[in-house]
């Protein structure tokens, strides 16, 4: 109830129909203590946003329409909680969008499917611990997971499966894909398609990526991931694998293997990644891990501490590696 009457107070502010909506606010606030060593550098102490999940506050309108459909409205902005700014940060989503028994149509600055694939089968996603990002990857599936400029179609749940198609326009030079607010390559328009299917303690999915290219030389890149997770009472395991080619060079390929395992009395995560970099020259193929401890406070705090161990190949059989230990609390509302 104090959620929505803050809601609707902001609403009020800007425009009164906005009241025939449900209106909803939530986020998610998130702070560590973490301490980075890097070969050959000193140790470095510091306070973080985002430790385990991204900090974020966003606003959400739903409205009943006629047929059974629904309108919503959604804007959702990332939080630099570590930060002077306390401004709102950067768009993590801003979509209108239709819903109704034939599925999801949304338009805007949007989280694509290659969003929803990583958040999926990678319990790291979106953390500052993520090994998967921390393998320096060169997918578009999970860097390039919003798109600004784009339209997106996801199905109704059909006996299990389900499936989703976005595209992004031309974003004027400003890149069509973007991670976390900035631009990942200045290509003139992208699609992604993904397929789902879940079924009991079993979920698995495939997702495929096709970018094109402009007059300034970027090259179109094709990438396909799959993804599996399956719960097995005792623990939860996942993993992913994703092929990326640029056109007329070689694949890049990238696993990542993760664990989920209540033990009294929290959780403990394990994650594993392996980047395998053939489309350059240079000896830069990156391999990480992480493991850590999630307590569950309350319903909505979570306290985590948690050590990200990275490791890069310099050349010459030598390796610059990179220790992160974290610890911190996550409130959402």
């Amino acid at each position: 109830m104090q959620k929505k009457i803050i809601a609707l107070a902001v609403a009020a502010a800007f425009s009164a129909p906005v009241f025939a909506a449900d209106v909803s606010v939530y986020g998610i606030v998130d702070a560590a203590i973490a301490n980075t060593s890097k070969t050959n550098f000193k140790s470095q102490m510091n306070v973080i946003s985002g430790g385990l999940s991204t900090s974020r506050l966003g606003f959400k309108a739903t409205e009943g329409l006629d047929n059974g459909w629904t309108a919503i409205a959604l804007l959702e902005y990332k939080l630099d909680v570590a930060d002077i700014n306390t401004t709102v940060g950067s768009a993590r989503q801003k979509m209108l969008a239709v819903a109704g028994d034939f599925g999801t149509v949304a338009a805007g600055f949007l989280q694509t499917t290659g969003y929803d694939f990583s958040g999926k089968y990678q319990p790291f996603a979106g953390s500052a611990v993520d090994p998967y990002s921390s393998a320096n990857p060169t997918s578009f599936i999970t860097t390039g997971s919003r798109a600004p400029r784009a339209v997106a179609y996801i199905s109704p749940n059909m006996s299990g499966v389900t499936f989703a198609f976005n595209h992004t326009f031309d974003a004027g030079g400003t890149g069509a894909l973007v991670a976390n607010g900035s631009t990942t390559g200045n290509v003139t328009s992208a699609n992604l398609m993904s397929v789902n299917f879940d079924q009991g303690p079993l979920s698995v999915g495939g997702v495929y990526v096709g970018t094109a290219n402009d007059n300034t030389g970027y090259a179109k890149v094709t990438e396909f991931g799959l993804g599996a997770t399956y719960d097995l009472g005792a623990a939860k395991v996942m993993g992913t694998y994703l092929n990326t080619k640029a056109s007329g060079g070689n694949a890049d390929k990238m696993i990542n293997f993760s664990v989920v395992a209540p033990v009294a009395p929290g959780t403990v995560v394990f994650g594993y990644a392996k980047n395998t970099k053939d489309s350059t020259v240079a000896a830069d193929n990156t391999s990480a891990f992480t493991v850590a401890f999630l307590k569950g406070m309350s319903k909505t705090v979570t306290a985590y501490g948690a050590i990200e161990k990275v490791s890069t190949e310099a050349g010459a059989g030598a390796n610059t590696d990179t220790t992160v230990l974290a610890v911190g609390l996550r409130k959402k509302f």
